[in-house]
């Protein structure tokens, strides 16, 4: 798979230091700037191409028609929602934009992009979404199902006490418990009062988050808490 990174920022360098040598085909990465593009061309496992991301005749050299992902992460709003609308519409499977304003989020999701923040996590949370597809849509960027979030034991004193394995609903898991220093996943471990809690849970519920997990404190009470 081929993948486009156009637009110089931090958000981009990032993204293109988190990608390279890990994808099966090319890493494009558009700069403006000569020396920025031969900066880029030093990194190794890295296709610089020196032009403006918004020259269609420079994208048309991408061969975005079979372009798994394009990722438009400038630190020009108009520049990266354009270059991704004309990526996108040329065949670019997935088509990313970094955007500076939320009341554009919706819109660009409706157009098949996904807009993004650009920061060392957003470039993270991109590199995953290109990487790891599956386990993107269910916890990354955009119109995910779940969401992946951390919560403290002492919000719920009702989960104090009961095993790690038993806390599981119809819509939710805890899936590991950080305390003393470390990081859990073992099925017996006790929740302790000063517990950070890794929680994942279907957005559908997020309203009722706190009565589902009291339900789901007061099932591990019935099983026995240790």
């Amino acid at each position: 798979m081929n993948v486009v990174i156009a637009g110089d920022s931090p958000f981009s360098w990032a993204l293109a230091a988190q990608l390279k040598g890990r994808i099966q085909g090319r890493l494009y990465f558009v700069l403006s700037n000569p020396e920025r593009a031969m900066e880029a061309s030093l990194e190794g496992a890295i296709v610089a191409v020196q032009g403006d991301m918004t020259d269609t005749a420079v994208l048309d050299q991408l061969g975005l028609g079979s372009c798994h992902t394009f990722v438009a992460g400038s630190s020009e709003d108009e520049a990266n929602v354009l270059s991704a609308l004309y990526a996108r519409n040329k065949g670019a499977t997935f088509a990313y934009a970094c955007i500076g304003e939320a009341k554009f989020v919706p819109l660009l999701e409706s157009l098949g992009i996904t807009p993004v923040q650009t920061s060392d996590t957003a470039a993270a949370f991109a590199a995953l979404g290109i990487l790891k597809p599956a386990v993107s849509e269910l916890v990354g960027l955009g119109q995910s199902q779940f969401v992946l979030d951390e919560i403290g034991a002492r919000e719920f004193p009702e989960l104090v006490g009961c095993r790690l394995g038993n806390l599981q609903g119809e819509h939710l898991h805890i899936i590991a418990v950080a305390q003393d220093g470390d990081t859990h996943l073992s099925y017996n471990t006790v929740i302790g009062t000063g517990a950070k809690l890794i929680i994942i849970y279907d957005k559908a519920i997020g309203r009722r988050l706190h009565q589902e997990l009291r339900k789901v404190a007061d099932s591990a009470a019935q099983r026995g808490a240790v």
